[in-house]
């Protein structure tokens, strides 16, 4: 993981998001029984779990974790295609701390977030030196 703050809560909040993972051994205690009590969760089985815990077990070598949706090839594509009319807040709100773990795993998704970032300030760079009305954006 990237050298945040252990207190950071925007850090804390961005690796609440959910991965897709594939599960390498049977886990005791990870599933829920639907009764209120755990059960046991199944070897190749499919879940999705918080990144901090995610992490941590694909580590371990309990799971393999999948590429999450938001850092797709398909979706690195969009974002290249069109960075500046993306909006991330609707993604996730913690879009770049996120990233910022993910591409400790993805050796591509820092390249893509510092080009959205960079394409991103020159268009709020434009639009305060045009003194555009803001509003009418769809930024």
């Amino acid at each position: 993981m990237s050298g945040a703050s252990y207190y950071d809560i925007d850090d804390i909040l961005a690796v609440q998001e959910r991965v897709p993972c594939v599960l390498q051994v049977d886990l005791d205690g990870l599933g829920s029984s639907g009764s209120g009590g755990t059960s046991k969760v199944h070897r190749n089985s499919r879940q999705t779990l918080p990144f901090w815990m995610a992490d941590r077990l694909n580590e371990e070598d309990y799971l393999n974790m999948e590429v999450s949706p938001m850092f797709s090839k398909q979706a690195n594509r969009m974002y290249a295609a069109s960075p500046e009319s993306i909006q991330l807040r609707a993604i996730t709100q913690h879009y770049y701390q996120f990233g910022l773990h993910v591409g400790d795993l993805i050796p591509e998704v820092p390249q893509v977030l510092r080009n959205m970032y960079m394409q991103r300030l020159q268009k709020i760079a434009q639009i305060s030196q045009q003194g555009q009305n803001v509003e009418s954006l769809d930024f």
